[in-house]
């Protein structure tokens, strides 16, 4: 009897973790996802329709405008038309969620592959930007972090720049003042005073 009760536990435990594993990932099988067109300028383009395709099916948003997709591990064709405008068209890269790795440990493999199969498991970036009248390429999370970062650093490296050459003409003004003092009070005569502002503006 007590062998049969154990056993019971071991059985209703298993059923457990199998359907515990489906919800790991804490999410449906659906995901809101933005899209943006812009022109050649980089000036927002409104009003153009997106097709936005996968192995699960078609939708469609006008831009600037949001639209639910059913997730996959498939990437997602996006074509943007307008009339007057040359077609922007990309693939939107799918990723895996870590989360999937839970199932994995917790059910065995049972929960990860239910999410594999609804689609839960992944996931595309919630924005998408698409210049019209060209191939965007592939666009995933790694491709939008790289376009982010140089023009953020770009404008500090600029300011940086500006900063430092600021400083070295208010340096060399400073340097130029003392200089004719110099001069002035007969410290030194034209002649060096010539070879010393020439190297001072040398150094601007």
């Amino acid at each position: 009897m007590k062998v049969r009760f154990v056993g019971l536990l071991g059985i209703l435990a298993c059923l457990f973790f199998s359907t515990g594993c489906a919800t790991v990932t804490g999410s449906g099988s659906n995901q809101s996802i933005s899209v943006e067109t812009l022109g050649k300028d980089g000036s927002e383009v409104e009003g153009a329709r997106c097709d936005m395709t996968n192995d699960e099916g078609t939708w469609f948003v006008k831009t600037p405008g949001s639209t639910v997709v059913h997730r996959s591990n498939k990437d997602l064709e996006v074509i943007c038309q307008k009339e007057g405008m040359d077609v922007g068209s990309a693939h939107v890269v799918s990723r895996t969620k870590g989360n999937i790795y839970g199932n994995i440990i917790l059910g065995g493999g049972i929960g990860a592959i239910i999410d594999h199969n609804n689609g839960t498991a992944y996931e595309y970036p919630g924005l998408i930007k698409i210049f019209m009248g060209k191939y965007n390429g592939k666009i995933d999370y790694k491709s939008l972090q790289a376009t982010a970062a140089p023009k953020e650093d770009t404008g500090l490296a600029s300011k940086s720049k500006e900063n430092e050459t600021l400083h070295q003409k208010n340096s060399a003004s400073e340097r130029l003042k003392k200089l004719q003092g110099l001069l002035d009070s007969g410290l030194i005569s034209q002649q060096d005073y010539e070879v010393k502002k020439k190297e001072i503006l040398k150094g601007m």
